[in-house]
């Protein structure tokens, strides 16, 4: 097999650093002590930079001469996971993270164990390392990855000219092994339905009344190219209060306006830094569709192209961020890009361009200032909001009085819809918030706050005296105890619509009146006939101005038109209705 090589260091000038061959990503520049990896467009440049000398505090001479010999093996073994073809590392933002996992590793067989070469190693310091894992604390995903680092030691030995001389893990093993030795990650939180409807309700505000502000931020831009410093007094008489609160409200107003977007097109973070002007001003002017470009699960170095339909909402978030971010564009390196930092901060760090832009750590600034501006309680992260995503289709009937968000959900249309099946990653979420909702439904119910009637009221007063059989006091965990049993089991799913609830399990999926096949439902087939005489459907209180206005248009046709069918069509409906509405009071 070919052995990727490196050029040596000359021993005898230390002074002249070894040079770095030339790989297409790997930067000009780099060299022996640190190396700076092809950036992509959606990444920090820190997150591409490989530093290779280690800190010297508390390490002797001789260790570092040794450290010179471990850093050659190191670094040829970075370009073989690369280079080799026997990996699946494609990018250079993920052959970084690989580099820091191997020069960590490499470090500490040197100067823990005072080791000259890779060939040393043997598999008693194999297990040392891995309690050395173990007294770390790292998640279980970060020791698979540096177990994956010990394999490759092996795998690679033949192209990098040298290596471990055994084979750590063999297959099954390293997935068990990282569980083992790791320790479980935290998984990303789930915002509660009613804590994300009311933020995104109060976002959509802020942004609907952006106007007075973005007018206030213009005086105060002009007043500071005029006073300068001076800027702050005259702001205040002009306006009767500090310039302090007209940033913050600023800022407010952009990670707002970034929220939005987020929320409605379950988009990844690393995309929406990556958006492009020209596609904004497409969706706004042409026909609201956001062009954009994926690079997580594309697994090419272009990314994927995407497009995500926009409501009007939207599309005034997008307006909003282009008058936010009009005063850089004519400044940045790149005035192609979206999401530019405020014209009140300091854009340029040093040589630091990507500084001219917002990075994940000015995103998360921005959330910070936002969710404290409106108590939201808890740490905002953007994928906290691709999850949110999921809720938005499974909870989008019970959202009470937030006329803001109400909006933007009944006015959407089919091509806007279809976003919520056609991501993979979204949908990876469904099934499990339509779990939780389900939950909930059937506390609600067996607890007395949620009074639903219809065909599936016989079930869900059965359900209610098995409870009461079981235990004297009715409590919230002893039910939730219960329903989750019923769901494990039964497997239910309730789904919310606007007029009441379908409640399906995989035994009474055949007795849908939707159905078209006889064994399963048809939602496609679904109508207010079918719902309402259908054993699996429930409809509560709230619901019932649904049905008042269904009866009402029903009347209104009985009585306007002159064609008998639809007549007697709408007398039908009007019956239907009434019936419906007759469960919970009395009809005239």
């Amino acid at each position: 097999m070919q052995t990727l090589v490196l050029n040596h260091h000359d021993q005898s000038n230390p002074l002249v650093k070894r040079e770095v061959p030339e790989f297409w990503w790997l930067k000009s520049g780099s060299d022996e002590d640190i190396w700076y990896l092809r950036q992509d467009e959606h990444s920090s440049s820190s997150a591409f930079t490989v530093n290779w000398v280690p800190k010297t505090f508390g390490i002797e001479m001789p260790d570092l001469g040794r450290w010179t010999q471990w850093r050659e093996y190191a670094q040829k073994l970075v370009v073989a996971i690369m280079e080799s073809g026997l990996t699946n590392v494609t990018k250079p933002i993920t052959l970084a993270g690989y580099a820091r996992e191997v020069r960590s590793t490499c470090m500490w067989f040197c100067f823990a164990h005072q080791m000259h070469h890779i060939s040393d190693v043997t598999r008693a310091h194999i297990k040392l390392y891995e309690k050395h894992i173990k007294a770390t604390k790292c998640t279980s995903n970060h020791v698979l990855t540096k177990l994956n680092i010990l394999n490759m030691m092996w795998k690679l030995r033949e192209h990098v000219g040298s290596g471990l001389t055994f084979l750590p893990y063999h297959n099954g093993q390293l997935g068990p092994k990282a569980r083992r030795l790791g320790v479980r990650g935290k998984p990303t939180k789930t915002i509660p339905p009613t804590d994300f409807f009311t933020l995104l309700d109060k976002v959509l505000k802020e942004v609907e009344g952006a106007d007075t502000w973005l007018a206030k931020l213009e005086v105060y831009l002009n007043l500071k190219a005029k006073h300068g410093s001076n800027r702050y007094s005259y702001y205040k008489k002009e306006f009767g209060e500090s310039s302090q609160i007209l940033l913050k409200r600023i800022r407010v107003i952009y990670a707002s306006a970034i929220v939005i977007i987020l929320s409605l097109t379950a988009m990844r973070k690393h995309e929406a830094t990556v958006l492009k002007y020209s596609s904004v001003l497409k969706a706004i002017n042409e026909d609201s569709v956001l062009v954009g470009t994926e690079h997580k699960t594309s697994h090419t170095e272009t990314g994927k192209p995407t497009k995500r339909p926009l409501p009007e909402e939207g599309l005034k978030a997008l307006k909003v961020i282009l008058e936010l971010t009009k005063y850089q564009r004519t400044k940045v390196s790149d005035p192609e890009r979206l999401l530019l930092r405020l014209p009140f901060n300091n854009v340029v760090c040093g040589d630091n361009k990507s500084d001219e832009y917002v990075t994940t750590t000015v995103l998360y600034h921005l959330f910070d200032t936002l969710t404290g501006y409106v108590s939201f309680g808890y740490k905002l992260r953007p994928h906290m909001l691709r999850r949110a995503f999921a809720m938005i289709w499974t909870w989008r009937f019970e959202i009470g009085d937030l006329e803001h968000l109400a909006r933007f959900l009944y006015h959407n249309n089919h091509i806007f819809t279809e976003i919520y099946v056609d991501d993979p990653d979204a949908y990876d979420f469904l099934p499990e918030e339509i779990q939780r909702y389900t939950a909930r439904v059937f506390e609600q119910a067996f607890l007395g706050e949620k009074n639903i009637k219809g065909g599936i009221a016989p079930l869900i007063s059965r359900y209610m005296r098995l409870i009461r059989q079981k235990i004297n006091v009715i409590e919230p965990e002893t039910v939730r105890v219960f329903v989750d049993k019923l769901i494990d089991k039964l497997n239910y799913e309730v789904i919310p619509n606007a007029d009441g609830y379908c409640f399906m399990s995989k035994g009474r999926r055949s007795r849908a009146k939707c159905s078209t096949d006889g064994a399963n439902p048809d939602y496609s087939n679904r109508n207010e006939e079918h719902c309402s005489n259908c054993p699996n459907f429930g409809v509560d209180e709230p619901r019932l101005g649904y049905w008042e206005k269904r009866r009402d248009a029903h009347k209104a046709v009985e009585t306007s038109s002159n064609d008998e069918l639809m007549i007697d069509a709408s007398k039908k409906g009007v019956k239907r209705a009434e019936h419906i509405i007759r469960m919970f009071k009395e009809v005239d």
